[in-house]
């Protein structure tokens, strides 16, 4: 009986692993709408993310990879949410991306990682931060 039951749970540990095993290997989680305020952002202003996200076979983790003045050779990474409710299928994603200089572009994607470590991104969205308005010098004294 004991032999069984490791052989049963060694097959199901290998089936896991196996990557054709079913659609919860290949299905991606899917995106509603994503936002981001404020609409206009001033330089030093943390940006918050929303997304709605689902995925039948819930999540591993969800989180936003951000890349700035348009180089993608300096991918990073913020607000990481790994803790789900048990058995979670959709959710409001709200994350926050740093603050930036002025004159910065930020582009963005929310990442999923379903909890058979499907990875899906959302569609890029982006904004500049507004520079440093130059008219607005101190009065020099007379």
């Amino acid at each position: 009986m004991r032999r069984t039951f490791f052989a049963a749970a060694a097959a199901l540990c290998l089936s896991a692993c196996n990557s054709e095993s079913g659609p919860e290997r290949t299905t991606p989680a899917e995106f509603g709408e994503v936002t981001f305020s404020p609409a206009e952002v001033a330089p030093d202003t943390d940006v918050t993310v929303e997304a709605f996200v689902t995925s039948q076979y819930g999540f591993h983790r969800i989180d936003i990879v951000y890349i700035l003045d348009d180089d993608d050779s300096d991918v990073r990474f913020a607000s990481l949410l790994r803790s789900f409710e048990a058995e979670a299928t959709s959710l409001t994603y709200k994350g926050t991306i740093p603050r930036q200089k002025a004159g910065r572009k930020v582009t963005f994607w929310v990442r999923a990682i379903t909890a058979y470590d499907v990875v899906t991104l959302s569609d890029p969205r982006s904004y500049t931060i507004s520079k440093e308005d130059e008219d607005e010098k101190p009065e020099q004294p007379n």
